[in-house]
């Protein structure tokens, strides 16, 4: 069997690389076709992960008229290098929501299965309530619904997204956690009873609710002095870090840290890491929640539905919204080490039991039983 593995954004690779490793194992020949357009870096990149890198047509913003084009020219590239290659199978990323329309074509030209992974909704994830019902959002909207039914199967990145497209009783439609490969490192915890630490991993930009960060930080300083440690970088950063100390709130910034035992060290300073995006944001869970179960850090979280069920059902933390955030500071900064410990143990135990590479292998094995 021959499957080829499409993926429009390097921001998705660490998916592909599950994808392809099970395929492997399963002995199928296994292609990935990506796009030389970096999402992330908005510049031209080299995969090593990529057999086949399809040249498109760059851009900068990603509210653009380029960034559509660049979606258009990506997905019919692709199209043209499938009538090559002819795939007993296609595993196809969404978005870009471009892809739906012209592999569902493919399909119909061609005799092979077509999957469909569904890792993000464009433009519902987008912080731009007000538009998303307005041309030419809607457009972009329907280019996905319209198609996605014309899989064999498809997969959800989150129990939401399931939800969201109207695929909780459609018998082809599965939810598909992400996942990783990285087991969790041995922890050396050392918080401090007289002060409370903070983590936000990962890039601060438009979809990070800087104003509800702030507030809440400001009100456990109530009762705490408190820290704030940031891993990352983004177009938002400078804001956050002004707000941050304008409000009496110190900020270490470690920049990007990549090596796994560095942010453990980091992580085990603090108590808690902010998992919070702006409400207009339609997202179930985040690559950004998995590396903080991962480094069993409680989290502090307003993403809705699987992460929310999660934090509540195992204990993970705390989920929090403009009505109990004073509630939830006053328990965090009362909150003893031995159960901050409790609460770090629970993260552990459910990203083995839900997030690793052999709960991805079982959920996907289940497709093919």
């Amino acid at each position: 069997m021959k499957v080829t593995i499409v993926c429009a954004f390097d921001t998705y690779f660490d998916r592909v690389k599950l994808i392809k490793k099970y395929y492997e194992e399963k002995g199928w020949e296994v292609l990935v076709m990506t796009s030389s357009f970096s999402h992330r870096k908005k510049a031209h990149i080299d995969s090593d992960l990529a057999d086949i890198q399809i040249q498109t047509h760059p851009y900068q913003k990603n509210l653009s008229i380029d960034r559509l084009y660049n979606h258009y020219d990506f997905a019919n590239k692709v199209k043209k290098e499938l009538e090559q290659i002819q795939p007993d199978c296609i595993y196809c990323l969404i978005p870009c929501n471009s892809l739906c329309k012209t592999m569902s074509e493919y399909k119909k030209e061609h005799k092979c299965e077509l999957i469909f992974d569904v890792i993000d909704l464009w433009p519902e994830t987008m912080p731009i309530s007000h538009f998303k019902s307005h041309f030419p959002f809607t457009l972009w909207k329907n280019m996905r619904d319209n198609y996605i039914l014309d899989a064999d199967w498809i997969y959800c990145e989150c129990d939401l997204f399931k939800e969201k497209l109207h695929l909780n009783d459609c018998e082809k439609a599965s939810t598909l956690y992400w996942s990783k490969e990285q087991m969790p490192l041995e922890s050396n915890v050392q918080l401090s009873s007289d002060k409370i630490d903070f983590c936000y991993l990962g890039s601060i930009n438009n979809i990070i609710d800087i104003p509800f960060i702030v507030s809440f930080l400001k009100e456990c300083s109530l009762y705490k002095k408190v820290r704030l440690h940031i891993i990352g970088n983004g177009e938002m950063k400078q804001e956050l870090i002004d707000e941050c100390m304008k409000n009496g709130i110190n900020v270490i910034d470690y920049k990007e840290v990549y090596d796994s035992h560095s942010k453990q060290e980091i992580f085990d300073q603090c108590h808690y890491a902010l998992n919070v995006m702006k409400p207009s944001v339609v997202v179930g869970l985040t690559m950004k929640s998995l590396d903080y179960l991962c480094g069993s850090l409680p989290l502090i979280n307003t993403i809705q539905k699987d992460t929310y069920n999660l934090v509540e059902t195992n204990q993970l933390g705390y989920n929090v919204d403009s009505f109990n955030m004073k509630q939830v500071a006053l328990n965090v900064c009362n909150e003893t080490i031995e159960e901050n410990k409790q609460k770090r143990n629970n993260c552990k135990e459910t990203y083995l039991s839900h997030f690793t590479y052999e709960s991805f292998k079982k959920s996907m094995d289940e497709r093919y039983e």
